[in-house]
């Protein structure tokens, strides 16, 4: 009896350090921020432009992001009667920000 004792309490203290040894491993994969995925398409694409160039594919990426940032409305666009019959909930998003 003693025996199958010993088994358990040994059984749930490699459970435990298991999962603390997971727990630990997970911590340092996390993923960095700022990464985004492309689709692989367009990255080929990207790189065979950033050969020519003799640039990288982030200069590119982030040269287009500039530019998008300058050239886009800072305001939405107004929504139209027609798009808050076809969706209802823009009718809320309406009064929510007649309120901001």
């Amino acid at each position: 009896m003693a025996n199958n004792y010993k088994r358990f309490i040994q059984n749930q203290f490699e459970k435990a350090k298991s999962t603390a040894s997971e727990f630990i491993s997970s911590r340092n994969e996390e993923p960095e921020e700022g990464i985004i995925e492309i689709n692989p398409q367009y990255y080929y694409e990207l790189k065979a432009i950033a050969d020519m160039q003799h640039t990288t594919v982030e200069a590119i990426v982030n040269g287009i992001i500039v530019q998008y940032l300058t050239s886009a409305p800072h305001e939405s666009a107004p929504i139209s009667v027609d798009q808050k019959e076809d969706n209802p909930l823009l009718y809320l998003d309406g009064i929510c920000k007649l309120e901001d």
